[in-house]
């Protein structure tokens, strides 16, 4: 790779700890007697798309040192999307399963459940969809049935819950869940009840010890979402590596 010494160096000096712009050019100039501000940012570009950086806020990256989280749905959810993108091929949703919480919970969660998230306007009409297919195989009911009926639901099996999707989702490639939102997502959603306390910390905590996460794309969620002083306020609580510290 173009300006491997630059690598080695960012690696040997910046894998626990944040990296800031500033830091990137004296290493350039250094090494490569580097003083083009357009160079700098070349360098900068390189190392980003590479995924050997990540811009975590404005010239201030962390070194991508862990794996980047793909969510694997199982053979139903996949059947499900798929019946709602030939039904409905223009609306936006996504599709998961609550029990992939269980790889960083502190507690194993058994009554897991789908989640379906849409455009408001489509909810009535997934929801009908849906019963039209999975009627004897799910319950299906709306996040605000939900709400008001907790008691009937709570222990429901073969459950799918249709509920809103935030217009600022960060999704992949537009049709596949993050980690960042369902981070961000638990941390909100009173759906998720049964994941606060000591089990949300340790959720967090779990998922940076194992995957690279998007802190730029996390805090831009956050933004439109909860009050961000008092996340980050949570984020800093919580035995994460320094490098994430807000």
């Amino acid at each position: 790779m173009k300006y491997s010494q630059i690598l080695t160096e960012i690696r040997q000096k910046y894998t626990h700890r944040v990296l800031e712009k500033q830091d990137i050019e004296k290493i350039a100039k250094n090494i490569y007697n580097i003083q083009s501000e357009k160079t700098l940012r070349n360098i900068i570009g390189i190392l980003k798309s590479n995924n050997i950086i990540k811009e975590i806020e404005k010239s201030r990256y962390i070194v991508v040192t862990k794996l980047a989280y793909e969510y694997k749905g199982q053979e139903r959810e996949k059947n499900i999307y798929k019946l709602i993108k030939t039904e409905y091929p223009n609306i936006s949703f996504v599709v998961w399963d609550t029990s992939i919480l269980n790889e960083f919970t502190l507690h194993y969660v058994v009554n897991n459940y789908i989640i379906i998230e849409t455009e408001k306007i489509a909810i009535e009409l997934v929801v009908n969809l849906l019963k039209t297919k999975y009627l004897k195989k799910y319950t299906i009911i709306t996040q605000d049935i939900l709400k008001y009926n907790k008691n009937i639901y709570s222990n429901t099996e073969k459950l799918i819950i249709v509920k809103p999707l935030h217009t600022r989702s960060p999704l992949k490639n537009k049709k596949c869940i993050t980690i960042e939102k369902i981070m961000l997502d638990l941390y909100v959603d009173e759906l998720y009840i049964q994941y606060q306390g000591k089990e949300l910390e340790t959720i967090y905590e779990n998922i940076f010890e194992k995957y690279d996460i998007d802190l730029k794309r996390l805090m831009k969620y956050a933004e439109h979402r909860t009050d961000i002083k008092e996340y980050k306020k949570f984020m800093n609580s919580l035995y994460i590596p320094r490098k994430y510290k807000l």
